[in-house]
C-alpha cells in the first residue's frame, strides 16, 4: 500500500522483496555514521536476525497510522525508511526518524521530501498534536531537513555523549499541528 506520494519519492508499506535491501543496509552505508553510530546494534546481528526484524517491523506491524514506512523512488528503488514512536505518558506527541540508506541518494533532497510526506501523513491520519525529532550536533544534514520543513529548534542537551574524541550535543526539534497546517498555506 502506498502511504504518501511526492514528486520524487513514495512512502509505502514494506514488501517481502525489500528484505534483501534491508539486510544489505544493516551491514554498510554512510547512514550508519549518522544514526546513533555508538549503538551499532545492527552490525552484531546475524542475517537471520535482521530478516526477522524486517518482517516484524515492516510486514506484520501495520497499525493505522503506520509506525514506519519504506521510502522508494518513483522508479521503485528502495532508499530507506521513516518511523514514528511515542511514550504512553504523552499520547499527543510523537517522535519521528528517517534513514536514507543508499549513499548515491544522500544530499539530493530525497530525505527532505520523504520526511515532509511522513509528517503530512501522520498529521492527516491522527489527532497527534506535536511531532518532533532528536539528532546530534554532528548531523548537520538532519538539522537542515528540520529547518527546511519548519521545525523549531526546541532545545539542546549540551555535551551529552562522548564520541570519537569529542563531546556531542543532542538537539531537539519539534512542530505543532497548527504550525504545520499554517506552513502549507504559505
Amino acid at each position: 500500500m502506498v502511504i504518501a506520494s511526492g514528486d520524487r519519492v513514495i512512502l509505502r508499506d514494506g514488501l517481502l522483496p525489500d528484505v534483501d535491501d534491508y539486510v544489505r543496509w544493516m551491514k554498510r552505508g554512510e547512514w550508519m555514521q549518522f544514526d546513533a553510530p555508538w549503538e551499532a546494534v545492527w552490525q552484531s546481528m546475524t542475517e537471520e536476525e535482521v530478516r526477522k526484524s524486517f518482517t516484524e517491523r515492516f510486514l506484520h506491524d501495520l497499525p493505522l497510522p503506520r509506525r514506519r514506512a519504506i521510502i522508494a523512488t518513483k522508479e521503485k528503488r528502495t532508499l530507506g525508511w521513516v518511523n514514528r514512536y511515542g511514550h504512553k505518558k504523552f499520547p499527543g506527541a510523537w517522535s519521528i526518524g528517517i534513514d536514507i540508506c543508499e549513499d548515491d541518494h544522500l544530499n539530493r533532497g530525497f530525505g527532505t521530501e520523504a520526511f515532509g510526506l511522513w509528517v503530512d501523513y501522520l498529521f492527516s491520519n491522527s489527532d497527534v498534536h506535536r511531532i518532533g525529532f532528536d539528532t546530534y550536533s554532528f548531523n548537520r544534514r538532519m538539522t537542515r531537513v528540520g529547518e527546511k520543513l519548519g521545525f523549531a529548534h526546541e532545545g539542546t542537551d549540551r555535551e551529552v555523549i562522548y564520541w570519537k574524541g569529542g563531546w556531542l550535543d543532542r538537539l531537539h526539534f519539534g512542530i505543532l499541528r497548527g504550525q504545520w497546517e499554517k506552513r502549507g498555506t504559505k
